[in-house]
């Protein structure tokens, strides 16, 4: 991977539960611990719609591929923060020569 492909600044986070003064649970969206904020290369890859069933409404949809250097604390489910407060959830995370160098990221945008 050559750093010079590198040239979008994205911060992972991770969706977990906590508890509020009063004891009571809440769910939040907090940066993935040690160096959350990455340099990754993002190339979208497709446009459509979709029908979110709990938002009883359509939300635009973009599929992007985000490549990093390898590591080991991302998975399916938690989200990239990217430019001006957009988000890419990961579907997808593959080691694609298997060396440990790099990883590619599928990853869906939805715009409200």
């Amino acid at each position: 991977m050559r750093a010079g492909t590198l040239d979008e600044r994205i911060t992972w986070e991770a969706f977990i539960a906590t508890q509020d003064e009063y004891g009571e649970p809440h769910e939040v969206w907090a940066d993935v611990p040690s160096n959350a904020t990455v340099w990754a290369s993002v190339q979208s890859r497709a446009q459509g719609e979709r029908y979110i069933s709990g938002a009883a409404q359509e939300q635009a949809l973009v599929s992007h591929t985000v490549r990093i250097r390898y590591r080991t604390d991302l998975a399916v489910q938690m989200r990239g923060k990217w430019r001006n407060n957009r988000y890419l959830y990961i579907e997808n995370v593959v080691d694609p020569d298997g060396r440990k160098s790099e990883l590619v990221l599928m990853c869906i945008e939805v715009q409200p």
